[in-house]
């Protein structure tokens, strides 16, 4: 027998707030400026992809010149995307995230070789940034610890996970989120985080009801 568990329990409210987001990444800036973890966190929460998504990505597939990343499916080499073929797309990044990208890829990138001979963009000493990898990343730069704040009941230090930290996913959800309150239609953001209505509304989109009755109104004003 499967439990019936009522929708409000299906989803999980975790997510990276904007504020959070933008002071980490701030810190990130001045004190580990266009490291791995930098660019990882710069990435996630400027694009919204999921963290497989991001793995994906080599270098080949980075357009400095014309401001996009492309979305490739390749099973066969250990980097699909969630929805595979269905969810290749080129994704716009802004200027400030190009600009920490090549400074990544011309300075700081450990210049390595997956175990197929692609060039990933996020590299560890070992090729491919692992998944175990990004989430452990994700951790620690978000931990108030890490920016030499107050953590309570945090075990710094240890191998345990600093419960004021959040997951890679929580990052998506605040990016989505965030698109979401500033004005960028539902369309655009579902297309460009590969996520359908049905799904954003269901477990990304955690704008109060406040603020969608303002936007709401905003648009209803202009008529």
């Amino acid at each position: 027998m499967v439990p019936q568990v009522p929708p409000e329990e299906q989803q999980r409210d975790e997510l990276l707030e904007a504020d959070n987001a933008q002071e980490i990444l701030a810190y990130l800036a001045e004190f580990h400026y266009a490291s791995t973890k930098h660019v990882l966190l710069a990435l996630l929460w400027g694009t919204g992809m999921r963290m497989g998504a991001a793995r994906s990505i080599d270098l080949k597939d980075v357009d400095l010149e014309d401001r996009f990343l492309g979305l490739r499916h390749r099973p066969e080499t250990g980097t699909p995307l969630k929805n595979g073929v269905g969810g290749e797309r080129l994704v716009a990044i802004s200027p400030d995230l190009a600009y920490l990208v090549e400074d990544f890829i011309e300075n700081t990138r450990p210049e390595q070789t997956d175990d197929v001979g692609r060039e990933p963009l996020l590299t560890s000493r070992e090729g491919r940034l692992a998944s175990s990898t990004v989430r452990r990343y994700i951790y620690d730069v978000t931990a108030p610890c890490f920016r030499n704040l107050e953590c309570p009941d945090c075990e710094r230090g240890t191998t345990a996970k600093c419960p004021e930290s959040v997951t890679p996913h929580a990052v998506r959800r605040g990016s989505i989120t965030h698109f979401l309150t500033k004005d960028v239609p539902t369309e655009v953001v579902g297309d460009r985080m590969d996520v359908s209505r049905k799904i954003l509304d269901k477990h990304y989109d955690r704008r109060s009801e406040e603020v969608k009755l303002e936007q709401r109104r905003s648009y209803l004003d202009n008529i």
